[in-house]
């Protein structure tokens, strides 16, 4: 067989091997990707499973099982429990999970606490005398967990009018559905709302808006992120690929065509919310290329640091807790 010939019969081998091969690569099952999740600011999210018909790669390369956790500490005991693959975080959480050495990553934004959109705000009652954060001296004031960052605005807002938050005022612990009820019995004087419990109360009436989270400062805040394992990382690179191509699909439907989505939402039993609140209400600022504001997570971190919440030698490396890279570019 001369030169020429071995040359031809190598690649007619080759190209019967991939042959062969196609049918294996098309038929190859996807992956299942386990998602933990929580109830609020999450809509991109939620709109994947709602409507599949956006999201080219799903049933493809990855399919989807979601979780719903009602807290951070479920949510990540779940993960480290090897239960859940990722799934949704706040910056606030992300950053302590870090520190103490949960193998995670940040790959993509959800929403943000920005001027360009809603801001979670302190309510309290309209007849409760109370208009302005100087007020607040002496109350009782809701927040949803101790070192959270409902406790960090609350902390930084009454230092800003001379109030020590830990000596002229007493900060709660209330979960987010019981706010309104607690602020309108009095139990609190004032109370944090995020979406959509904030259209609600306002909707009810007899409330009054005190401060939102960038009263004390006005840098955005990565509210919402999406991480996932970095084992699930490195095995699975192109299904998270295909995944995130996926959500920045689902991403720009959702800031584009708005109320389609909620209605989508609704119609999908994903949120229970009264349709006329849910489809009125302000939202949070979403970016369209869904890409994470490292430097805004690093001046959190110095907030919680500055707070006496994280040691300063548990610092950790922002850069290094997310990975933006699966984005497509």
């Amino acid at each position: 067989m001369g030169t020429g010939s071995w040359r031809i019969w190598v690649v007619a081998v080759v190209l019967a091997g991939v042959a062969m091969a196609a049918p294996f690569l098309a038929t190859a099952a996807p992956v299942e990707i386990r998602i933990g999740h929580g109830f609020a600011a999450e809509e991109q999210l939620w709109l994947m499973k709602a409507r599949p018909d956006l999201t080219p790669n799903q049933g493809k390369a990855y399919t989807l099982r979601y979780t719903p956790f009602r807290g951070n500490t479920d949510r990540f005991n779940a993960f480290l429990a090897g239960q859940i693959d990722g799934g949704t975080v706040t910056g606030f959480t992300a950053i302590f999970a870090r520190s103490e050495g949960v193998p995670l990553k940040i790959v993509a934004s959800i929403c943000r606490e920005s001027l360009q959109g809603f801001r979670t705000t302190f309510l309290a009652a309209g007849d409760s005398g109370i208009q302005r954060v100087s007020d607040l001296r002496g109350r009782t004031i809701g927040i949803v967990d101790f070192k959270s960052a409902t406790d960090l605005w609350a902390r930084e807002a009454l230092r800003k009018e001379g109030i020590d938050p830990d000596r002229d005022a007493k900060l709660v612990v209330v979960a987010f559905p019981a706010q309104g009820n607690a602020l309108r019995t009095r139990k609190i004087d004032a109370g944090v709302f995020p979406q959509p419990f904030y259209a609600a109360e306002m909707g009810k009436g007899g409330v009054r808006a005190i401060f939102d989270s960038k009263y004390a400062f006005t840098f955005d805040e990565e509210l919402m992120q999406i991480f996932f394992s970095e084992k699930f990382l490195r095995e699975q690179r192109r299904v998270v690929e295909a995944f995130l191509s996926d959500y920045l699909l689902v991403n720009k439907f959702y800031i584009e065509r708005n109320q389609e989505a909620r209605r989508a939402l609704l119609d999908a039993k994903m949120v229970r919310t009264p349709e006329k609140i849910y489809l009125e209400m302000a939202d949070w600022y979403r970016t369209p290329d869904a890409r994470v504001d490292v430097e805004s997570l690093t001046k959190l971190q110095e907030m919680i640091i500055a707070n006496g919440w994280l040691e300063k030698g548990k610092r950790i490396n922002v850069r290094d807790l997310v990975d933006l890279s699966y984005l497509p570019r």
